[in-house]
């Protein structure tokens, strides 16, 4: 393996040195340490990778014989390859791999499709002159942008030999992130520093180069000097940065923004990518919906709420069935018992919470049909909604909207997945459509049939999900063959966990669904629905998180009344054909799935039984005991004494004692920077060669304070191994040989660190 490594090292060596090399790729590293500081998008994790790509095949293709045109137009493929391949997460992981060709073209499917739909839905908003919160395409200019840059450094750098011109490229792209990002400086002063540096050790080493395809003469002691030199003058320039005060240019700024071309500019690039971070702006954001909190679990506002709040009415409405005529009629009881007054989805689970994605807004006209995708057994209802408790916009409806009797504002995800509605009006009316399909049509879906994008964007999980979880799902529903059989399998087994409002939060750190299903085993909706919700991602079912309020029982009039103690949260699973169903996984509520198996089958057929079998809640676990430190303490100085004597015990066999030993390590210290030991030297030859050595070490006037007292110590050692050789009859002080060793260790190893960065 060493011989391979020895290999690799010289055989891929750059002529300028690995070392130059190295720096070039710190000051690229630092510019995207800077650009993932400000966090621009949630998907500037691509600017790494792309740097690093760009830089070893902008370095690689400048060492070939390939002209610049090809050479360029290549890098530019593999840009767009690269930054695709990432943010599309199309690298499949290994057990997807090691599954087989389908798993892996499903993987690629879903995955592509879902990066398709939002690149889609962004020019759809551009383009109709909207607004768009979708970030992936600036992520991607990001992307390509770091790649290019970091190709255009490893250029110049090793085909032009003007590593100036693409420090100068990267340190202006540094010093704009780092202004309209507000980072901090010293992001800018160590990249100062660094390619300073870089530019001083990659010209000498063009010079080296040079002095040898002439036959110039010149000593190899040059180049440390300069490296400590040049050095010096980067720590100079890295603390003149931060020392010196900031550069304002805030007279030129607002000069620059008050052209008329860079305010349109400025209003189009806003309205295209509202999404990415502005903190040189620094305006809040409104929470435009009011609905759902911050997204984070659980919802502080139902621990602990007070009965006059709980109380509160929040809105009062009426739901109407609307009949083969068109015309609502009065819904039975049955048809909304166990439904819910949804306001909006979250889609993404954090480990932590909830958050939701939405990507653009479109403006609907009044009793306009939203542009949802058509889906089969669904029962159009109406509604009449009177919000009564502040400016709330957010519209609520039973099922998904399909259109409003006035002009509303939807905001999307991806070109047809609806996130939620917004509207004026604190009275309204819209139409919605329920899915009431039966148990025996949605058990005839497969989660093949679901479209790429949907199973691709809600089966995701991070890795913060336990596998105990996940092992879990399996055990509960892993043994049905169909979808509706495995979301109605969770629903059931969470039913068994009791209800309550009288919960702790979840430990800092820990997963809410981990914590609920094995510690806590008991709460109140966000728990149970965030559990199912995630249990049938890790099934591989499509689902999300559904937030609003618990349908309640009209009075005589037929109208609900909504408090704030009704603020509910659900899961929705998605079924081919039929989209998204609603399923009730909190115990002490009414799932409407009941009242679908509930409901009579057609003459003739028989009813199917559905006998989910009983999985047990998991036993509480025992308390995790605290890390034995003290004894992993112990057992490692008894393994470090074993190994002491293991070695003496080594030395023995060998035959070897205590001045021979140290004599041995003393010429494997001088081999390594660089003094030969032949086998034919006496140990005065010896001596005096290392002495030699180490007066030339010692010239260095940065060296000769490490370099002075180990002279005493090489000649002492050097004659107690000449005593125990050549006069064995006289006693040797093995103590000397042991203090003379101990105090030669650090310096060689010293010396063996700067022959290895000089060469």
């Amino acid at each position: 393996m060493t011989r391979v490594i020895e290999w690799g090292w010289y055989r891929f060596r750059p002529a300028e040195g690995w070392l130059s090399l190295a720096l070039l790729a710190a000051a690229v590293v630092l510019v995207g340490g800077a650009v993932l500081e400000v966090g621009w998008t949630a998907e500037d994790g691509v600017v790494i990778p792309a740097l690093l790509w760009g830089l070893g095949l902008g370095v690689l293709l400048a060492k070939r014989p390939l002209p610049s045109l090809p050479a360029w137009l290549l890098i530019t493929l593999y840009a767009l390859l690269i930054t695709t391949l990432h943010l599309a997460r199309l690298w499949p992981p290994l057990p997807v791999l090691l599954d087989g060709w389908e798993p892996t073209r499903q993987f690629w499917l879903q995955n592509g499709a879902l990066f398709g739909d939002r690149i889609a839905s962004w020019f759809v908003a551009v383009l109709g002159g909207g607004s768009s919160q979708e970030t992936i395409v600036f992520a991607f200019g990001l992307g390509l942008l770091s790649f290019l840059l970091a190709a255009f450094a490893g250029w110049s750098t090793f085909r032009q030999q003007r590593p100036f011109l693409g420090l100068i490229v990267l340190g202006l792209a540094l010093a704009l992130n780092s202004y309209f990002g507000v980072v901090e400086i010293w992001w800018l002063a160590g990249f100062i520093g660094v390619a300073a540096l870089t530019a001083v050790v990659i010209h000498y080493a063009n010079l080296e180069q040079d002095w040898d395809s002439r036959g110039v003469d010149f000593s190899g002691e040059v180049r440390l000097e300069l490296i400590m030199h040049a050095g010096v003058i980067a720590a100079f320039l890295i603390a003149l940065s931060l020392l010196l005060p900031a550069f304002s240019i805030t007279k030129l700024q607002e000069a620059f923004v008050q052209w008329t071309a860079v305010q349109e500019t400025d209003e189009t690039l806003g309205r295209a990518f509202a999404g990415v971070a502005q903190p040189r702006q620094n305006l809040p954001e409104a929470n435009p919906g009011g609905v759902g909190g911050s997204g984070l679990l659980p919802r502080n506002y139902l621990l602990g709420i007070p009965p006059d709040l709980a109380e509160t009415v929040m809105m009062s409405a009426t739901v109407s069935l609307i009949g083969a005529n068109g015309q609502p009629e009065i819904a039975p009881p049955s048809l909304v018992r166990g439904t819910h007054w949804r306001a909006l989805s979250y889609d993404v689970y954090t480990g932590r919470g909830w958050a939701i994605s939405e990507e653009r807004r479109e403006t609907i006209p009044p009793a306009a049909p939203i542009p949802l995708p058509p889906v089969d057994g669904q029962t159009a209802l109406w509604q009449e909604i009177n919000w009564v408790k502040d400016q709330r916009i957010i519209r609520y409806s039973v099922g998904l909207p399909q259109q409003f009797a006035e002009e509303v504002t939807v905001s999307w995800r991806g070109l047809s997945d609806l996130a939620r509605v917004w509207g004026t009006q604190t009275r309204y009316q819209v139409q919605s459509s329920l899915t009431t399909a039966g148990p025996n049509e949605l058990r005839d879906t497969a989660v093949t049939n679901i479209p790429p994008a949907i199973t691709a964007r809600y089966t995701q999980l991070p890795d913060a999900v336990s596998q105990r979880t996940r092992d879990l799902a399996v055990e509960v529903a892993g043994q049905y063959d169909n979808p509706y059989d495995q979301a109605r399998a969770l629903e059931q087994f969470l039913r068994q966990y009791p209800y309550t409002l009288d919960v702790e939060l979840p430990p800092e750190g820990r997963d809410p669904v981990d914590f609920f299903l094995f510690d806590l085993q008991k709460g109140y909706c966000d728990y149970y629905a965030s559990a199912m919700v995630v249990m049938a991602r890790s099934l591989g079912l499509p689902a999300r998180l559904g937030v609003g309020f618990l349908a309640q029982t009209p009075d005589e009039n037929g109208v609900q009344t909504i408090r704030q103690i009704n603020g509910h949260s659900w899961a929705e699973i998605y079924f081919a054909g039929y989209g998204w169903v609603e399923f009730e996984p909190t115990a002490a509520f009414p799932s409407p799935q009941d009242e679908a198996a509930a409901a009579p089958m057609p003459t003739g057929e028989d009813p199917f039984e559905e006998p989910y079998e009983d999985v047990a809640v998991p036993s509480i676990p025992e308390p995790v005991r605290p890390f034995p430190w003290q004894r992993l303490v112990i057992v490692g100085g008894l393994l470090g004494l074993v190994v002491i004597i293991w070695r003496r015990q080594r030395q023995k066999r060998r035959g070897w004692d205590e001045v021979q030993w140290r004599y041995g390590r003393l010429q494997a210290s001088a081999a390594k920077i660089g003094q030969p030991v032949p086998a034919s030297q006496t140990p005065d030859e010896f001596t005096a060669a290392l002495l030699t050595r180490l007066d030339w070490w010692g010239e260095r006037p940065y060296l000769a304070r490490l370099i002075a007292p180990m002279r005493p110590h090489v000649t002492r050692l050097g004659a107690a191994f000449k005593r125990r050789q050549f006069a064995p009859d006289h006693p040797v002080d093995t103590a000397v040989a042991r203090e003379s060793w101990e105090e030669l260790r650090r310096p060689f190893w010293v010396l063996r660190v700067l022959r290895k960065i000089v060469g």
